[in-house]
């Protein structure tokens, strides 16, 4: 099970096919900014500050990613998007929650991010991706189970590529691993873990 190329973001680092990166983006709490790792991509992307944690991370991972894929290559519609998680949309729901516990107003900005499967809509509009999409609970990410969905997208030829992997973040904890597979999934060097 090897994908053609990886990125991994959790709080101790950033990791690009094997290869850490942005130490500076590190804070002294051992934390990544998204907002520093955001700036030093030099990208230019306003939406991105309206966007809920989950939806930065995902994000990010992906324009970490572009670094070392052209997307370019895949015809549109032919990316599908398959992640994991176990938290859902729950650092969002409960921002969500104290809006309406201290106002009654909740803002519509929250609440369009109570749904995990958003930062997928996010990255799929930034990437002009209009390939399936699905976003999986569970208690822990399985790479082999991971790895037979985006396999089945990729042997049916309803996709030429699959992005995705596990995405998880609730209040400072998150971890992401973002995997991308083509072909018929051998080709790639770096172990799905």
């Amino acid at each position: 099970m090897k994908a053609r190329a990886f990125v991994h973001i959790n709080a101790s680092g950033i990791i690009t096919n094997d290869i850490p990166l942005f130490a500076e983006s590190i804070e002294n709490n051992n934390q990544i900014n998204f907002d520093i790792l955001y700036k030093l991509l030099g990208i230019s992307y306003p939406k991105y500050y309206k966007m809920d944690n989950l939806s930065k991370l995902g994000f990010l991972g992906v324009e970490l990613l572009k670094q070392q894929i052209d997307f370019n290559l895949y015809k549109n519609g032919s990316i599908s998007q398959i992640f994991i998680n176990s938290y859902s949309s729950l650092d969002t729901d409960v921002k969500h929650q104290h809006a309406i516990n201290k106002s009654k107003l909740p803002s519509p900005a929250i609440f369009v991010y109570t749904l995990p499967n958003i930062v997928m809509g996010e990255i799929a509009i930034r990437n002009k991706f209009y390939g399936e999409n699905l976003f999986i609970l569970a208690d822990d990410f399985s790479p082999k189970d991971w790895y037979d969905l985006a396999s089945i997208q990729l042997s049916t030829g309803k996709a030429e590529a699959v992005l995705g992997g596990w995405i998880e973040l609730f209040e400072n904890e998150f971890d992401l691993r973002l995997y991308f597979l083509d072909g018929d999934g051998e080709n790639g060097a770096f172990e799905i873990t």
